[in-house]
This record gives structure tokens, C-alpha cells and sequence, in this order.
């Protein structure tokens, strides 16, 4: 029995050591939109890692209350959960190795059950200049959408503030004509996102961009996917963390505006405001 116990105990000690849990907690807003209303959005998220392994496990859930534009009449709730798995190899301190999977499960889009599978490498020139590739597959019921990230990361000093500057151009391929009911009149999608974050001590603040039209995204380092067929174009985010020894505490908010394609719905914005926190073992 001593010995079984000892023996969870170091079995314990090894899988939580070297990890990250976190749990985030978001409220969204929309505006013109033809059906959604507001809703939740809770994710919890693993990270772990041992030597140059690096395992990264989440699960996200939506829900979002609707209602017809015009009539006003409630209509069925949007369920959504996604499950993501990434998993990265370190080769040494100039190249690493990834590899990305999303699993999707909606109540009422034409997307749900689709898979989104991914690969890449990251490639470190000096200790502050990074450059990144990625190919990401979408697999829907009616369609498949290709997804080709190409990035470059620049870190540097001013004062005692230290800044990391990020951009990646997003390629974005759609392969097939339906969306349940809606024919894609664009196939072809290019996209820019920015990014700068700042640190100063224990603090942390992030601003980031997108800049031209993009639908069915794959974000966060293929961990993420917006999945609804919606033709986003003006995405602004901002992010704010603070650091207490293994805690971390932050929160975010994102705004962005575009097009339901499905319902031809223009001028449709989304807010997301969002509170977390990260535990270090």
C-alpha cells in the first residue's frame, strides 16, 4: 500500500511538473447580427512539458443566445464544443517542430463535426529573431479550406520594457462551392495580422490587428478556429496580464466586424471581453 501510494505520488509529481493550467472565462456581445444575441465561452487549457516535448491539450465551449432580427423570436441556442490537441518537438535552440488537430462540435452549423488538422516549423535566427511556417487543413462535410501561415517575430529593448513585434500573412484557400445552403462567391483569402507585446517586470500587455478579409481562420498557433462561415474584416485585440509567482491573472477583448455570408448580413460585429487564469506547477 506504501508502496503504491509512493508510487502516485511520483507519478503525480512528474506529469504536473513543468505544466500550465488555465482557465478562461469570456462574454460576447453582437450587433446586426441575423440570429446571435450574446452568449458565454469558457476554456480550459493543459499545457505540459518534459525535455523537448511540449504537449498542449484544450477544450472550448460556446454558447450564444438567439434570436430573428426582425421578428425578435427566440430561436434554438448555439452549442458549440472543440477539443484541440497540439504537440511540439524542440530539435535544438534554432529549430522546433509542430504538429496541430481541432475537433468540432456544433448544434447547428453546416460545419459541425469538421476536423482541422496542421503542421509546422519555427526557425530561430538569433535569440530575438524567429521566423515560422505553417499548413493547416480544414475537412468539413461539403468543403475543405487550406490555410498557409508564414511569420516572422522581432524581439527588443527599450528601457526596461522589453517588446516582441509579430507579423504573419494568412493564405486562405476555400476547395468546394456549399455552405449548407450558401454558394462561396470568393475562394481566395489573404490576411495580415500584427502583433506587439510588452513586458515590464510582471506585467504584460498585448495589442494585435488583422488587416484584409478572412473566413474560417485558424488562430492562436492552430489551436483555434473560427469555424461559422463569416467574412471577417477588422479584427482588433488587446490583452493585459499580471504575474503573482504561480499564478497568473489576465484579461482580453477583441472586436471585430464583418459579413454573415449565409444570411448575407453586412456590417455585423462581434465583442468579446474575457477574464483568466493560468496556474503554474
Amino acid at each position: 500500500m506504501k508502496k503504491s501510494i509512493i508510487g502516485l505520488v511520483i507519478i503525480n509529481s512528474f506529469l504536473f511538473s513543468n505544466s500550465n493550467l488555465l482557465y478562461e472565462y469570456g462574454i460576447k456581445t453582437y450587433n446586426n447580427s441575423a440570429t446571435k444575441k450574446d452568449g458565454i465561452s469558457q476554456n480550459i487549457n493543459f499545457m505540459y512539458n518534459i525535455n523537448k516535448h511540449y504537449i498542449d491539450i484544450s477544450y472550448l465551449n460556446d454558447r450564444v443566445n438567439r434570436e430573428h432580427f426582425i421578428s425578435k423570436l427566440e430561436l434554438p441556442k448555439l452549442n458549440v464544443d472543440k477539443y484541440s490537441f497540439k504537440y511540439k518537438y524542440k530539435f535544438n535552440d534554432k529549430i522546433s517542430f509542430k504538429t496541430n488537430y481541432i475537433k468540432i462540435i456544433d448544434n447547428l452549423a453546416p460545419s459541425d463535426q469538421g476536423k482541422i488538422y496542421g503542421i509546422g516549423m519555427k526557425y530561430s535566427f538569433t535569440n530575438s529573431l524567429f521566423s515560422s511556417m505553417a499548413i493547416y487543413k480544414s475537412d468539413y462535410k461539403q468543403f475543405d479550406v487550406d490555410q498557409y501561415d508564414i511569420g516572422i517575430s522581432k524581439g527588443f529593448k527599450i528601457s526596461d520594457v522589453n517588446f516582441k513585434l509579430t507579423a504573419i500573412t494568412k493564405i486562405i484557400k476555400i476547395d468546394g462551392n456549399q455552405y449548407g445552403n450558401y454558394s462561396f462567391k470568393d475562394n481566395d483569402y489573404l490576411t495580415t495580422n500584427l502583433r506587439l507585446g510588452a513586458k515590464y517586470n510582471n506585467y504584460n500587455l498585448g495589442l494585435g490587428a488583422f488587416f484584409g478579409e478572412r473566413v474560417f481562420t485558424i488562430l492562436d498557433d492552430g489551436t483555434k478556429v473560427q469555424h461559422h462561415a463569416m467574412e471577417q474584416d477588422k479584427t482588433y485585440m488587446i490583452s493585459f496580464s499580471r504575474r503573482f509567482k504561480k499564478i497568473n491573472l489576465f484579461t482580453k477583448y477583441s472586436f471585430q466586424n464583418g459579413k454573415e455570408l449565409q444570411a448575407s448580413k453586412d456590417d455585423v460585429d462581434t465583442k468579446n471581453i474575457s477574464f483568466g487564469m493560468k496556474y503554474k506547477f
